[in-house]
């Protein structure tokens, strides 16, 4: 296995030009709070600030430095964002501070309390900061109104001096705690763990699996209150060093993660991506436009439909009985069904199965067995079968690697709403618009496939949204026998 160094951030590289002709799906901006020379990277909420660590100098006095970069090591800052800008980064709070690395930093829902990485021995008066001897851990703090302020850090319980614990990432319920390691029986040089909370301690760490990991480095991991796990490798075919990946699980199992289009991706690094609960707006990091790391901002230019719900499917089948019926002389007379869609059958109680939705006339006919002829009709009832109300998409559940899949979203069916624009997200990567399109997968996977859809502005120009999501499982080709 190859083994980390004792350093918060993989992204040294040459810086290439790069252009992409893509279509892109998002405007980012440089956010105006980063340095040209010193390195802002890995920001998180927190109470209406964004924590970010940073490497710019914070006193008169240097303990140690990046001797890569010859910069001083990172600390952990915030920055408010006001209503028109930005306010001034200050340090996070005085009891994170050391004379090594601290950050990157999670909070719990509550934002009470935060895990961190940081050098695991803090207490060294000589080192660098890629010491072999001093690797990184994750520790933890809480807040204490009573006391003002965050206690003393704590160790997290499985931290070992002979590899790295770092960028935690704490899920909204402070069930999950996600984080990177290069410990012994991973997949690459750095692989994604979880811990799952049992009373005042943790579960062991578990690998999250070859899906997910890698023989490189999955770095920066971020758990969404949506359970979508956002994180950064510089494998799964990544265009870069470090590209910006997503996935989610699908019966228990990280499916297949699927790689941000550019601009958040480039042929630089790109990592330390965040998105709001709304998945509205987000911030990422890069080194694309200078030597140092930056924090950019993005906002999608897709429709973002927060609210989509797993499809359902429509069952057209019914039992029918008859309630009030009274048994004729069973040797002359039998009870009949008519459907109304031209198909009929004997008996006081049937099961019955409609193509599609439609209106149907159902009879129940008392039947002279001898004749066949209508004696007498018991009952007559409309029925009015219709499709369940939801935006639909209309496409096989399990396709081929290779096979060319035929996407239509024009059975959607919602009442008052007229829709105007369809936006698709195909699991792949893959966005387009339109009612219909044409998609072909190139590896076997789980995908989860959303469809949005939008309506007309009405006359104070707001429109509404609705989505819809299903899976579609490809499979490998098939073998003639």
């Amino acid at each position: 296995m190859r083994k980390v160094e004792n350093i918060l951030v993989f992204v040294f590289i040459v810086l290439v030009s790069f252009t992409s002709k893509a279509q892109q799906d998002y405007t980012i901006s440089l956010l105006p709070f980063n340095t040209e020379k010193y390195d802002e990277i890995s920001p998180v909420y927190h109470k209406g600030d964004i924590v970010f660590c940073s490497n710019r100098k914070s006193t008169i006095f240097i303990s140690y430095t990046d001797e890569r970069k010859n910069l001083p090591l990172f600390d952990i800052y915030k920055v408010e964002e006001t209503k028109d800008d930005w306010g001034d980064p200050e340090i996070f709070a005085k009891a994170f501070k050391s004379h090594f690395n601290e950050g990157p930093a999670t909070f719990n829902g509550r934002g009470s309390e935060m895990y961190f990485s940081r050098n695991i021995n803090t207490k060294k008066k000589i080192g660098n900061s890629i010491d072999k001897n001093n690797r990184l851990g994750i520790f933890y703090s809480k807040y204490s109104r009573r006391v003002g302020g965050w206690s003393e850090p704590t160790s997290f319980q499985y931290n070992n001096p002979e590899f790295n614990f770092l960028h935690p990432s704490m899920s909204e319920d402070d069930k999950n705690l996600y984080f990177v390691s290069d410990m012994d029986g991973g997949y690459g040089g750095t692989d994604i763990y979880v811990c799952e909370k049992t009373g005042d301690s943790w579960s062991e760490p578990q690998n999250l699996g070859p899906n997910i990991n890698t023989e490189g480095d999955e770095l920066f991991p971020f758990i969404h209150s949506s359970g979508r796990l956002y994180f950064s490798s510089d494998e799964h075919e990544s265009i870069g060093r470090l590209d910006v990946f997503y996935s989610e699980k699908v019966n228990k199992e990280w499916h297949k993660p699927i790689h941000m289009d550019p601009p958040i991706n480039s042929r630089y690094n790109d990592y330390g991506l965040i998105i709001d609960a709304f998945k509205k707006t987000g911030m990422f990091c890069s080194d694309r436009q200078r030597k140092s790391d930056d924090i950019y901002s993005f906002t999608p230019l897709y429709p973002m439909f927060e609210n989509s719900k797993r499809q359902e499917e429509t069952d057209y089948c019914y039992v029918l009985f008859e309630g009030g019926a009274q048994n004729p002389d069973s040797m002359m007379y039998a009870y009949e069904w008519k459907f109304g869609d031209g198909k009929r059958e004997r008996g006081i109680e049937v099961e019955h199965c409609y193509n599609g939705p439609g209106d149907y006339t159902l009879e129940l006919n008392v039947i002279d067995k001898l004749t066949g002829e209508v004696f007498y009709t018991q009952a007559t009832y409309e029925l009015k079968v219709e499709d369940i109300e939801q935006v639909y998409i209309n496409a096989p559940d399990t396709v081929q690697v290779g096979q060319e899949v035929f996407f239509d979203g024009r059975k959607t069916n919602i009442k008052d709403f007229n829709v105007y624009r369809y936006y698709w997200d195909l699991g792949d990567g893959r966005k387009t618009r339109g009612a219909e399109t044409r998609h072909v997968y190139t590896s076997i996977g789980n995908y989860i496939v959303q469809l949005g859809v939008v309506s007309k502005k009405d006359r104070d120009g707001n429109s509404q949204k609705k989505g819809v999501y299903k899976n579609i499982v490809v499979v490998g080709k098939l073998r003639g026998r």
